[in-house]
């Protein structure tokens, strides 16, 4: 049963920009995380509670929202990855660098897979035959030496 479940995931996953949304939910993870959670060292508490934080929560859930649209409809593939790679520059100014810059470059980097993902298989390339043409023109260049 479990080896049927992994084919069927492995099916699933290679009809889709899969890695591309991973890496943008787990940017948009990074990103929604720092503002909403205090850190307690000890006796002291350390949290971030400024306007980023609102801008945290909306470029997060958007950035979220592209991740399961790269899943769910892989023929928007392309608006997501754009929207993904301007979301994670704006994250970058107003949420807190970005998650540190950990969350802009992982939202960097499935925003770039998704724009470059296609879904048509890679075609064999044919080896290049030598025609007449090219024999001459090797055997016209060749110098002698004297």
């Amino acid at each position: 049963m479990l080896l049927r479940f992994w084919r069927g995931f492995t099916a699933w996953r290679r009809g889709r920009p899969f890695w591309a949304g991973l890496f943008v939910a787990a940017g948009a993870f990074v990103i929604l995380f720092p503002p909403f959670v205090g850190v307690q060292l000890g006796d002291m508490v350390i949290s971030i509670r400024t306007i980023g934080g609102v801008s945290a929560l909306l470029v997060g859930s958007l950035l979220a929202i592209c991740a399961v649209s790269l899943w769910v409809q892989p023929k928007f593939r392309l608006a997501a990855g754009i929207v993904t790679v301007l979301l994670s520059l704006v994250a970058l100014v107003v949420t807190n660098l970005g998650g540190f810059l950990a969350g802009t470059i992982l939202s960097l980097l499935g925003g770039a897979l998704a724009v470059a993902w296609t879904d048509e298989p890679k075609k064999p390339k044919k080896p290049k035959e030598p025609n007449d043409t090219d024999a001459e023109k090797e055997h016209t260049q060749r110098v002698q030496p004297t």
